[in-house]
Formats: C-alpha cells, structure tokens, sequence
C-alpha cells in the first residue's frame, strides 16, 4: 500500500472522529465548570443542577469512549469500505478497553481494513457473494482481527504497564522535578492511552496516600499538549491548513478543561513531531511543578481547580512554559503542507457514508 494510501485513510478515520471528540471535550469543560471539577462522583445527588451536570459529565465520557473506535472504524472505512466499519468499531472499542488507545486503535483499522480487503479477493461460490459484505467480512474480520489483538498485545501491554508504574514510584526517593517530568512526559506520550492512563493511575494512588505534588503534575501535563497545539497553530499559521486550524483552535477550550485528546486528531496524522513536541513540554511542565511545591487534591477539572492548589501561580507558570515549549517545537518542526494536503484534508471533511437498502 503506498504511502499516499495510508495517509488518506487516516486523515478519513481522523475526520469521523474529530466530531466527537470535540462534543465530549466541550461537554467535560461545560460539565466541570458549571457542576465542579467532581461532578462525575456526584451519582446520588438530588437537586436539579447538580444532576443535570452529572448527566452532561456522563454524556462527554461517553463521547470520550467512542473517540478511538469511530477513528478505528472510519480507517477501515476508508481501506475496505463498508464491511470494515463493523469490526473496526469493535476492535477500537477494545483498545480503549486495554489501554492500547488511539495508536492501537489507528494500527487496528488499517489491519482491519487490509484484512477485509484480502479476504475479498478470495473466491467464493454466487450464492456466497450476497452474503460477503453483511455477514461473512465482518464476522471473520472480528473474529481472527480481534482475537489475533488481544492475544498479541493484551499481555505486553499491562506487563510493560506494571513495569512503568513501579518505575515512576520507584522514583519518589529521588529529584521531584524528575519525578515530575516523567509523569508529565507519560501523560503527553501517548494522550488518554495506556502510557497516560497508567501515569495518571500512579498520580492518583500516590494522591490517596496524601502525597498530593504528582496529581499537580499530571494535570499539567494532560494540559500542556492540546494548549501548545493550539499556540502552535497561532505562532506558524503558513504550516497549518484551514481544517488543521480549525482543529487547533479547538483544542485550547478542551486543553483547559484537561482533556488531552483535543490534540488525537494531530497526533494520528503526524505522531513523530506532534507527540515528541507534548512530551518535551508536558515533563518540564510536569517537572516545574512538583520542584515549585505545587500540591493538587483534585485529580481532575484543569483551570477549574486551579484555585484549589497549593501555590496556584506556580502551577500557571509551569502551564504556560510548558505549552510554550511544545507550541516552539511543533511549530519548528512541521512541515508546511502542500496544496495536495489541503485538498485531501478538505475532501475527507466532506466524505459521508453512503448507505442504501436494496
């Protein structure tokens, strides 16, 4: 598959999921700031506005679930057509369920995809045809697709997962700001996926303990990167397509509700320089606010527990120097899309599926 292929397909699954993640990052910033930064704890509630918010909160998770399935599933799309939507959103869904996240997620559906398309050229009785599409793709491609996934990667996955949080609290004993950075460079990794997740989970226990610094940096380095995307974007705007900038900007309301996935959509179509730049400014982020005695008792609801924290500004100034730092490096390193780009990008915008009956 030529390289042109493989990056139309993605920017395909990319735009599908741009919609959503743009409802469900809007919703938890709506949510946290209206219902307070623990409205997803508050199920038992009894007065109206509390439980309107709580339904709003449930409603961006939601959204937030689905992110990486309908990417998986518009991938497949793009490669195999319709038959390939039903087993990728499958298989995208249990890539969130084991932590592989969206670069699980995005390796599945050009599996998928390619799978389905072999499978089309093998040759089956007439009676068979009508049934290839509806029943017989789908059903092998989410049956060997799915098993082959969780079998290869479920098990490296939570061992490579154990091993890095017994390594991040191994690091307690030494430098705050390394612990820090790493923390925060795990959160800017891989986005809301396994790396991120396990970074945060490591955050949270310590959190539970009383050591309270960690949760600081986790938040600021969930912050960090859709911030400096979006500046990125303001600083360089030749490097950036119309639909690109539309995207980055955003991705600044959903960075200060933190919700990290704003930047998915940039890291899918370009993860080399988009995640390299968030994990160099989330771990100095990360590391500038457990050295500057930045404590946090919320886990989560970005700027709006800000004013909860132990030293409040010195967490700002970490924020703003880390998002400086990945909007530089971003911006430094992408390259200046060419005409071809923009007209693919705005193409894949206005793809729809097409389905009829009979």
């Amino acid at each position: 598959m030529k390289k042109f292929e493989i990056k139309k397909h993605v920017m395909t699954g990319i735009s599908y999921m741009i919609p959503v993640v743009v409802a469900g990052g809007i919703l938890y910033g709506l949510a946290k700031g209206f219902g307070g930064w623990d409205i997803g704890t508050k199920a038992d509630a009894t007065d109206i506005w509390t439980v309107f918010w709580f339904h709003v909160n449930t409603l961006a998770s939601t959204a937030m679930l689905f992110a990486v399935p309908v990417m998986t599933a518009g991938v497949a799309y793009s490669i195999a057509d319709r038959p390939g939507i039903a087993p990728a959103l499958v298989i995208g869904y249990i890539s969130v369920q084991i932590r592989a996240g969206f670069l699980g997620g995005l390796l599945m559906g050009i599996v998928v995809g390619v799978f389905i398309n072999w499978l089309k050229k093998m040759p089956v009785p007439n009676w068979m045809k009508g049934l290839m599409p509806v029943l017989i793709l789908p059903v092998v491609a989410t049956l060997v697709c799915g098993v082959a996934f969780l079998a290869v990667l479920n098990v490296p996955i939570v061992s490579l997962m154990d091993a890095l949080t017994e390594f991040i609290l191994g690091l307690q004993s030494g430098s705050k700001f390394i612990l820090g950075a790493v923390i925060g460079a795990c959160m800017g990794f891989d986005l809301g996926g396994p790396v991120n997740k396990t970074a945060s989970a490591v955050a949270n226990a310590l959190g539970a303990d009383g050591i309270y610094g960690p949760m600081s940096s986790k938040i600021v380095g969930g912050m960090t990167p859709p911030l400096g995307i979006g500046l990125a974007a303001l600083m360089a705007p030749k490097k950036f397509t119309k639909t690109e900038v539309e995207m980055a900007k955003t991705a600044v309301p959903m960075g200060l509700a933190f919700v990290t996935e704003g930047v998915l959509p940039f890291a899918a179509a370009d993860p080399v320089r988009v995640i390299g730049s968030c994990m160099a400014g989330s771990a100095i982020a990360g590391g500038m606010t457990l050295a500057l005695g930045v404590e946090s008792v919320a886990g989560h609801g970005g700027v709006f527990v800000i004013p909860m924290m132990v030293n409040p500004w010195m967490f700002i100034l970490a924020l703003v120097v880390g998002s400086i730092v990945t909007a530089v490096m971003y911006a430094f390193l992408k390259k200046t899309p060419t005409e071809g780009d923009a007209l693919i990008q705005e193409e894949i915008i206005d793809l729809d599926i097409d389905i009829t009956v009979g």
